[in-house]
């Protein structure tokens, strides 16, 4: 019998105590493995004045800024895709009512090696874009001898709490990705605190047969809840595609503060938990974005 001690709890337990004015690292990208079910639950917990840290993100950063969590973010982009824009970020970010820390894919990069480095800045290269103008605050010019490839100094990016899903884990806390794990390796090592969300909790011996699936081994998790279909309204690879239909629903509640206030209700407030969430779809609905293709051994 293993002696470890389980890591599995609530979706209240784990994010109990984010204080207001938290730094939020949020996983996944776009469509794909937004940790919803964590986000649905920060915003029910109340916390404010979030700084947000999306590696690129759609719904779960939009979604926390609509409802008045954020105060800023430091991001590569914010999309919606075929959906356009995401609203809630476009119209906070026009509005200057959300700072927008304006970062490239090396930045950002840079930023979380420089936090899981523990060092002052991580030197990248120079790629003669503005944003040393637009965001000096995260990146500097490094001296250089003459010849040599300009560089740019970005100081640590390092997230007090980070919320990723991820498809599957143990009780001890090993996390599987059945599909790409994105930056979210490098979100969880740079925080401070690490959740993590998967669709099913499985066994021990599971995870020690596909173990080339485990990104983050359990001394890099805190916290494992157990939501299925967490990643909803967005995919999870191997499991269920993202449900358009509620995006193009999110999107058009979006348009006018009324109808977006009815669609938190309906979706955030009411549901006490994710069951109750997933109540609010159909069966048929949930089964049609069930997939059956697996990478698993």
């Amino acid at each position: 019998m293993s002696t470890q001690p389980s890591k599995i709890v609530s979706l209240e337990q784990a994010l109990a105590g984010v204080p207001d004015g938290a730094s939020v690292g949020l996983g996944g990208w776009i469509f794909t493995s937004q940790p919803m079910a964590l986000v649905r639950e920060l915003i029910r917990q109340g916390a404010k004045d979030l700084d947000l840290i999306p590696t690129p993100g759609s719904i779960a950063p939009d979604m926390l800024i609509g409802a008045g969590r954020a105060r800023s973010t430091v991001c590569v982009f914010l999309s919606f895709e075929q959906y356009g824009l995401a609203p809630h970020f476009r119209r906070a970010a026009e509005a200057g009512t959300l700072k927008v820390h304006e970062m490239d894919g090396p930045g950002i990069a840079g930023g979380l090696r420089a936090a899981i480095c523990d060092l002052p800045f991580m030197p990248i290269p120079d790629l003669a874009t503005d944003l040393p103008k637009v965001n000096p605050q995260h990146y500097r010019t490094l001296p250089t001898q003459p010849g040599e490839r300009r560089l740019l100094a970005v100081p640590p990016v390092r997230p007090d709490i980070c919320l990723i899903h991820a498809q599957q884990a143990d009780e001890h806390g090993n996390v599987q990705f059945i599909g790409a794990p994105f930056f979210d390796v490098m979100l969880a090592q740079a925080s401070r605190r690490v959740v993590v969300s998967v669709d099913r909790i499985v066994s021990h011996d599971v995870i020690r047969r596909n173990n080339h699936l485990t990104k983050l081994p359990a001394h890099m998790v805190d916290a494992v809840v157990e939501v299925p279909y967490g990643a909803h309204p967005t995919a999870s690879a191997s499991l269920y595609r993202a449900d358009d239909a509620h995006l193009r629903e999110y999107v058009k509640a979006s348009g006018k503060p009324e109808n977006f206030a009815a669609y938190l209700e309906r979706y955030v407030g009411k549901p006490r938990s994710n069951a109750e969430y997933l109540d609010e779809m159909s069966a048929s609905r949930l089964a049609g974005l069930a997939v059956s293709e697996s990478n698993l051994g």
